[in-house]
């Protein structure tokens, strides 16, 4: 296992240094290498005595084992990491180009084996109007692959041998030495896990699927050089059950290897104790599932919504004949209903709509009432209920926090599959831990929210607000950074002021980073006191917050017309910046949350604020704002924030012992940012002017230092707690 995990990682670490393609000989030397590992040196002397001299799978426009089993993390390496970039992230010239036509009658020539197209097809997006019918994102991505597939393993691909670069490759393995690989796998490295037996087992315990993912087409490129095998042996320390693994290169930056090293670096003397391995691809055929099976998964995704009934029948069983159980992925009822009929029994729902890429989190729990009302058992509430269970429903999109976790722990969700927040987390660990998978966690967790409010504000900091944004270039980029605010400015003397138009054109950017389409709507729980009231809506913005939210800021002027804004901008909340007082935040005042800025009267010389400015501030919250954000005002000068200076933040460590979260603002920047973090643990951050270029244009480099420099002084806050 050691020799094959340093010929894996050494190809990567080569491809990263360089572009080039191995000669002819380098390549037959390192093909010999890596099969005499996997099927001894008799094997290897038998296969090589039938290869022709010189082999290529390379025309001149497609290089087809590199398309299908190597990373593409050159490629990345010497692209932006910009999201806008990215959409598109990988050198097109690299891949074969297919027309939409093609790609059209790629995907609906999946229906060429069915006796009935039209039951099997019925739930296909578009299949009712096929002639004007323009492909999804997902569907273009899934027929992409089928081509990518058929000229692969197509007898024209396998006998050109004329490569522009003179590389000599194997051609892709039969089926039948596919089988013999997996065998042989299986006797080194051991057994398949039985994906349903894996999670059934973890009940009543949330069973976690981790997830490797270097980009998406949505995000961009998320982390692109980091070890699969690394990654994974993370994960699994750390509690992982499953670990999910991208192995579509294109837009995923993914490969075959990635999994391979998953699989082997989380391998220990106890095979069972080790996560098993999913294979995350656009499947369409059985080659694709025994190619899987030969690289060490222990599973694959199906994914409904692009596979006829027949198809998703035959794969099903296909893969059981290994005795391999797939993970089904279903969006819709009828969806739900092909997946039951072709007999899946481990449904993951995804959350987000792979054909519009919007994010509905009550997806699982329609789900979960149907598969019930259909008398469907998917008990997880203890393990005896999980084995005896016939299906497990497990969530695959959109969770991030142990909010997440225990809200569909309530439905019986057997495992959960968690990404990009993985993936971008300094910590995956604490990650993890954080989740709160084991119900007693989250009941003795100080994240439960029935012990809010019983103490000192300990959570450290949770939300960043990169205000003053005019434009929808730095709102991107603000996103992109991971911002949970963003703050645009309706105040007509300040520099920064937007028109309505200006706004709107903000909100429709954030929206759209976030994959939605319309108002995030905050549902706010009465409770006893202000400072209990002030917990419950901090959760509940933390929460909203994980997507982009778009605030406006107003200073003394009427309610009219901060409705008139809310309502023709779409804005998601507002901020009071003037001296409207408490009642004024409410949100029948305004139409939406507010937050309430207090202003903290600080002297220019020293300083210092009044010594009884904490409680001062205490006696006045009442129950009306969303969330309380303290600024800096100079006695005498200036009021409304915008000063440049920094207030004494023991004010607002005071105050967040009090039980109060608050968010702070005022002089802040890339430079003292984590400083402030790191001493005061604020629930929030708020910037305006300390990541400009000139008043009203964001500096983008100063935002993503600014942003990563809070999360990554909030890890070291919280190693304390």
């Amino acid at each position: 296992m050691k020799l094959l995990l340093i010929t894996l990682q050494g190809q990567q670490q080569r491809r990263r240094r360089r572009n080039l393609l191995p000669t002819p000989f380098v390549a037959l030397i390192s093909a010999i290498i890596l099969i005499s590992i996997i099927c001894g040196f008799q094997c290897v002397i038998a296969l090589s005595s039938t290869l022709p001299t010189v082999w290529s799978a390379r025309n001149s426009n497609f290089n087809s084992i590199s398309l299908l089993y190597s990373t593409t993390e050159e490629r990345a390496s010497s692209s932006s990491s910009s999201a806008t970039d990215n959409l598109n992230m990988n050198d097109e010239s690299s891949y074969p180009q297919y027309t939409k036509e093609e790609l059209k009658e790629a995907l609906y020539g999946l229906l060429q084996g069915s006796l009935d197209p039209v039951h099997d097809g019925r739930h296909l997006f578009g299949f009712k109007d096929y002639a004007n019918h323009e492909l999804s994102k997902l569907q273009s991505i899934t027929a992409t692959r089928v081509l990518d597939y058929q000229r692969y393993l197509s007898d024209d691909n396998n006998n050109n041998n004329n490569d522009n670069n003179g590389a000599l490759s194997l051609p892709p393995p039969s089926e039948v030495v596919l089988e013999e690989e997996m065998k042989i796998f299986w006797k080194d490295h051991g057994p398949l896990l039985n994906l349903q037996n894996v999670i059934q087992e973890q009940a009543p315990r949330m069973a976690l699927a981790a997830e490797f993912k270097r980009a998406s087409p949505s995000k961009g490129n998320i982390a692109v050089h980091l070890n699969a095998g690394e990654q994974a042996q993370l994960y699994a320390t750390a509690g992982a059950n499953i670990v999910s693994v991208l192995t579509e290169p294109r837009w995923f930056q993914g490969s075959l290897e990635d999994l391979t090293l998953a699989r082997l670096m989380t391998t220990t003397k106890n095979s069972n104790s080790r996560p098993a391995i999913l294979r995350k691809e656009f499947t369409t055929n059985k080659y694709q599932i025994s190619e899987a099976l030969a690289k060490g998964a222990d599973t694959i995704l199906l994914i409904v919504a692009v596979l006829p009934q027949y198809l998703l029948k035959e794969l099903i069983d296909y893969a059981r004949s290994f005795g391999m159980e797939p993970l089904v992925e279903v969006h819709a009822d009828v969806e739900l209903e092909v997946a039951l009929q072709a007999g899946a029994k481990v449904i993951g729902v995804n959350n987000r709509n792979l054909h519009t890429f919007q994010m509905n989190l009550e997806t699982t729990d329609h789900v979960a009432d149907e598969l019930t009302k259909q008398g469907c058992a998917f008990d997880h509430s203890s393990k005896n209920d999980a084995l005896a269970s016939k299906y497990t429903l497990c969530s695959l999109s959109g969770m991030s926090t142990a909010f997440d976790v225990d809200r569909y722990r309530s439905i019986n969700v057997g495992m959960c599959l968690i990404g990009e927040s993985l993936m971008r987390a300094a910590d995956p660990k604490a990650a993890i831990a954080g989740l709160c998978l084991d119900p007693n966690d989250w009941k003795n967790n100080k994240e439960n929210p029935l012990t809010a409010g019983g103490g000192a504000y300990t959570r450290g900091t949770k939300l960043v607000k990169i205000c003053g944004v005019t434009n929808p270039k730095d709102a991107l980029v603000a996103c992109q950074a991971g911002a949970n605010l963003i703050g645009v400015i309706f105040v007509p003397k300040s520099k920064r002021c937007v028109t309505a138009e200006e706004g709107r054109a903000v909100v429709d950017t954030v929206r759209s980073f976030g994959e939605r389409t319309a108002r995030t709507s905050l549902k706010l729980p009465e409770t006893g006191s202000p400072t209990n009231q002030m917990v419950s809506n901090a959760r509940v913005l933390e929460q909203a917050a994980r997507r982009p939210l778009v605030v406006g800021v107003f200073q003394n002027q009427p309610s009219e017309f901060i409705r008139e804004m809310v309502e023709s901008c779409g804005l998601d909340l507002v901020q009071l910046h003037g001296s409207e007082g408490m009642e004024a935040a409410s949100p029948n005042v305004c139409g939406v949350p507010a937050i309430r800025v207090v202003d903290i009267d600080t002297d220019p010389k020293s300083g210092k604020a009044s010594d009884n400015a904490v409680e001062m501030i205490l006696s006045s919250i009442t129950k009306d704002p969303l969330a309380i954000l303290l600024d800096t005002a100079i006695k005498g000068e200036k009021v409304g924030g915008g000063t440049g200076v920094t207030f004494d933040h023991t004010i607002a460590e005071r105050i967040q012992n009090s039980g109060v979260p608050v968010i702070i603002a005022g002089g802040l920047t890339p430079d003292n940012v984590q400083d402030a973090v790191l001493g005061t643990r604020p629930w929030g951050i708020d910037v305006c002017g300390g990541c400009e270029a000139t008043p009203g244009i964001k500096d983008h480099e100063k935002v993503e230092k600014f942003v990563e420099g809070i999360r990554n002084a909030a890890i070291e806050a919280d190693k304390g707690f």
